[in-house]
């Protein structure tokens, strides 16, 4: 932790003891933010890439998604104000992240665990009340995904046109015939007909998936990195290649997901491998400008996976 970082959770935490909450103390870093436990069954979210019409707007998404998915959704209780900065009070979900029950760098999952996965990607498939969350930004963004567009496969053809620019230089020295992939990309997605619009978390992985001792399902947290409406094919993409550790053994790990996903829900693997391929161009600069730090690398691979070259190629 920075010490401009120390400070500014100090400054924090103080401000939550002075409002009342003598327990409050930080929990960790989410994507979206920080979050701290205020020690009366909720939690505080400190949103440092959103405004507070975007929180109100997904606070009824969140009550929407509470009434039509079989496990919880964050509820936001209010939506405040933290030196300047956008924040929310939540109230704190049950169950621990399915990170902390399994072995992510396994390539033999437990059964469990997939069928955990399968359960969620299933349910927001069936989630079609959309209207809230496609009027989200996503990333850093201002305006709405959606904004000017018809097709979800419009909408981000143009995200990747606009972030991958960002880091076009990492990209065209570690990525093989990187321009060419970029372009194909784009005119995929842009070709891609309308599918049926439901939820779409937009980054499912074994830390924002709360379950029981069971594995199952209770909870979905972690919205707002890109949630939008759309095609439930993305989360899909997303979540197998997201899943695995970094290890040696993820390219086969995210090989079986992707080969169950495509199997349970009916998916042509290539259009996971073209959503996937948009995931790593549209987030490579997502935690540091202009790229070149982890999350970058974990995109370049992505892009050079042998299965994906081979998408971009046709």
């Amino acid at each position: 932790m920075t010490d401009t970082t120390h400070d500014t959770t100090a400054r924090r935490v103080r401000h939550f003891v002075d409002a009342g909450y003598p327990d409050a103390g930080p929990v960790e870093a989410a994507v979206e933010g920080a979050v701290y436990r205020l020690g009366d069954g909720t939690v505080a979210k400190v949103w440092e890439h959103r405004q507070g019409s975007d929180l109100r707007r997904m606070q009824r998404f969140y009550a929407d998604a509470a009434a039509h998915l079989p496990f919880d959704a964050p509820e936001i209780l209010t939506v405040e104000d933290i030196d300047g900065v956008p924040m929310t009070v939540e109230r704190e979900l049950s169950g621990a992240p399915l990170a902390r029950r399994i072995r992510t760098d396994d390539p033999e999952v437990l059964p469990e665990a997939v069928d955990c996965l399968v359960g969620v990607l299933r349910a927001l498939a069936a989630a079609h009340e959309v209207a809230e969350v496609k009027e989200l930004p996503v990333l850093d963004e201002e305006r709405p995904l959606w904004e000017g567009h018809a097709t979800f496969g419009s909408a981000l053809a143009d995200l990747v046109e606009r972030r991958v620019s960002r880091c076009a230089g990492v990209f065209a020295v570690q990525v093989h015939d990187f321009y060419r992939k970029r372009a194909t990309l784009i005119e995929k997605l842009r070709s891609l007909p309308r599918a049926d619009e439901a939820v779409v978390h937009g980054d499912i992985f074994p830390e924002t998936v709360l379950v029981d001792d069971e594995l199952r399902p209770l909870a979905l947290v972690d919205y707002g990195f890109l949630s939008t409406g759309g095609d439930p094919r993305f989360d899909a993409a997303v979540t197998a290649a997201r899943f695995p550790a970094a290890s040696e053994r993820a390219p086969e790990i995210t090989r079986r997901l992707t080969a169950r996903f495509a199997d349970e829900f009916g998916y042509a693997i290539d259009d996971l491998l073209l959503y996937r391929a948009a995931y790593a161009m549209a987030t490579s600069d997502a935690f540091a400008p202009g790229g070149g730090d982890e999350h970058c690398a974990w995109c370049v691979s992505v892009l050079e996976d042998p299965a994906v070259a081979e998408v971009l190629r046709r």
